[in-house]
């Protein structure tokens, strides 16, 4: 019994001694233990005071609680390609010590793993900050890029050069792990229109590149902070090879508690569709479409309204034939001034079939939020296509039936593409019936062709 109670006992200790605080494309990552030096497959390495809290939690705590400077790290042991699209999303807690600092990075960077940290307090853990405990250099970790959520104003700080701060919690993106402007890859961005983001919540972050786009964007709950339109795969622009490049987090803090985590990491590569877009609650910014029924061409007509139009300076019109790969095929600018509006637009160019649309609103801090993805099934304006009798002698009917009011386009054709009957009608709504005099037409087979300028269908019929 003591034998039994003893193997139950280790097989739930084995079955916990492997977290899941870090995912790549559904593996579990492992933490790399033994020497400082180790960091195999699969695995992630954490850097003090950085501690994987599984199999108690998902997390892995980045600093402490404790009255001293800290900084710390942790990195995924395998690197990425940044060739591929990839998308990475985790929860961010900064802390709820609101006097205090300082902040997470997600970074991108070749220096090397797993011994690489940058310094404590405003360094982030990827830059120069209270240069204590340094393991890369004189702190800066380079090459990197980091997309650091820095939660401390350091703008009036007198440093040589200044930091390129901002007064609000905000993102910005940095290169080789210098935090002044002209290492800058992007402006800082406030994370939430007002407040701090240092609330003991936990916070939804997502990461992702588009190598097609050349865009890197950062969604923080849900709204679109920040986007990076460059080419960061490019060779010796961010990278000497970024066909190899390691990623993970780092993190500081001052001589405060500030306890701040990265939980439930996930990162994809090499993914078809890398985009983090979500739709905004209903109401926000609602997409309505619908087909036409007109004379002219098929079309389909759009209409949305935004509840509280928060800076919005444009709307980008998307469309896609599965649901998943976007492309804009339109652009409208807006009044900023404007609430509580509605907009309208004519796509002139739907396909037959199941067509889906959203909208992008593009805000004046280069924020952007999705609304509802809505579809419209564009029906062919001509079914139940038959003709009788066939063969035929005198009189040929074409009997079909059309949905709205259509130009239909009739043309017949022998055997050798010669056209011997052409004419342009208009097809009612519901059944319709049209005659042909075929009594001229010289015995043989022939081709009837119906077509709307969208489709075109053909029928084999005989004249004896």
């Amino acid at each position: 019994m003591n034998k039994l109670l003893l193997t139950i006992l280790f097989s739930v200790l084995f079955a916990f001694s492997f977290g899941q605080s870090i995912t790549t494309n559904g593996v579990s990552l492992t933490e790399t233990g033994g020497a400082p030096s180790s960091c195999l497959t699969n695995g992630f390495k954490t850097l003090w005071p950085a501690v994987d809290l599984a199999p108690f939690g998902n997390c892995i705590e980045l600093t402490t609680v404790g009255n001293n400077f800290e900084s710390s790290a942790v990195w995924a042991c395998d690197p990425i390609n940044l060739g591929q699209n990839f998308k990475v999303t985790f929860t961010a807690n900064f802390g709820s010590t609101t006097p205090a600092g300082d902040g997470i990075a997600f970074v991108l960077q070749t220096e090397g793993v797993p011994q690489v940290k940058g310094g404590q307090g405003g360094g982030i853990g990827y830059s120069y900050g209270n240069g204590a405990a340094c393991m890369s250099g004189s702190c800066p970790i380079s090459p990197s890029l980091a997309i650091e959520f820095d939660t401390y104003d350091h703008s009036s700080d007198p440093l040589t050069p200044p930091i390129n701060d901002a007064a609000c919690d905000h993102l910005s993106m940095q290169k080789n792990g210098l935090m002044d402007a002209f290492n800058t890859a992007l402006s800082p961005s406030c994370l939430i229109a007002s407040g701090s983001v240092i609330d003991g919540l936990d916070h939804d972050i997502c990461i992702s590149w588009n190598r097609t786009l050349l865009q890197l964007e950062v969604y923080f709950d849900g709204a679109s902070v920040g986007v990076l339109n460059d080419n960061i795969a490019a060779p010796f622009s961010y990278f000497f090879n970024p066909g190899s490049v390691y990623w993970g987090f780092t993190s500081a803090k001052g001589p405060a508690p500030q306890l701040q985590n990265v939980c439930n990491v996930e990162m994809q590569t090499n993914i078809v569709s890398p985009s983090c877009a979500i739709a905004l609650p209903a109401g926000s910014l609602l997409l309505i479409a619908e087909q036409n029924y007109e004379i002219t061409d098929p079309s389909v007509h759009l209409e949305w309204t935004v509840h509280g139009n928060s800076a919005i300076e444009s709307f980008e019109l998307q469309k896609s034939s599965d649901g998943m790969r976007f492309q804009t095929f339109a652009t409208i600018l807006t009044d900023e001034n404007e609430t509580n509006y509605a907009y309208n637009f004519t796509d002139v160019s739907p396909e037959v079939g199941v067509n889906y649309y959203r909208i992008r609103s593009l805000g004046s801090r280069n924020n952007s939020f999705y609304s509802n993805i809505t579809s419209v099934q564009l029906q062919d304006a001509i079914d139940d296509f038959v003709i009788f009798p066939n063969p035929v002698q005198d009189v040929l009917t074409i009997s079909f039936n059309s949905i709205g009011k259509k130009e239909i386009g009739i043309t017949i054709y022998s055997l050798i593409g010669e056209v011997v009957f052409q004419e342009l009608l208009i097809g009612n709504n519901g059944p319709n019936q049209f005659k042909v005099l075929t009594s001229d037409f010289p015995m043989g087979m022939y081709i009837l062709q119906v077509g709307n300028g969208m489709t075109d269908q053909n029928i084999k019929f005989v004249k004896e």
